[in-house]
């Protein structure tokens, strides 16, 4: 497993952005992922990856906030980032949450519940 799974890194040529995070939720390998997500959602709201991550920066680096831009559509979750210093702070802060999916399941459980009616 790389430091930064399940997010690949890529590098763009926006100099204001130049750093990429993608990770594709409904590719097979991350399955697991997908079905996780689909477990919280509700049949007329599907967990936001974005909502996700935010719930994660906040309480593990929320500083990292003022540098990301986040995307989403479907199971894709698109993350520019700023300025290179971020990139290794948010592979050691957020990519372990991502990578230890019950640890993961409490933060998607606590964006799901926010979204109960």
């Amino acid at each position: 497993m790389f430091p930064s799974f399940p997010f690949a890194v890529l590098f763009t040529d926006d100099s204001e952005r130049p750093y990429q995070l993608i990770a594709k939720f409904d590719d097979p390998e991350l399955a697991s992922y997908k079905a996780l997500f689909d477990r919280y959602s509700l049949s007329d709201y599907r967990v936001s990856l974005v909502d996700t991550t935010i719930l994660i920066v906040k309480k593990q680096a929320s500083s990292l906030l003022d540098y990301l831009e986040f995307d989403e559509e479907g199971y894709w979750l698109d993350m520019s980032i700023e300025h290179e210093p971020v990139l290794p702070l948010f592979i050691s802060a957020v990519c372990p949450i991502f990578q230890d999916l019950i640890l993961l399941e409490t933060y998607v459980r606590q964006v799901a519940d926010e979204h109960k009616v």
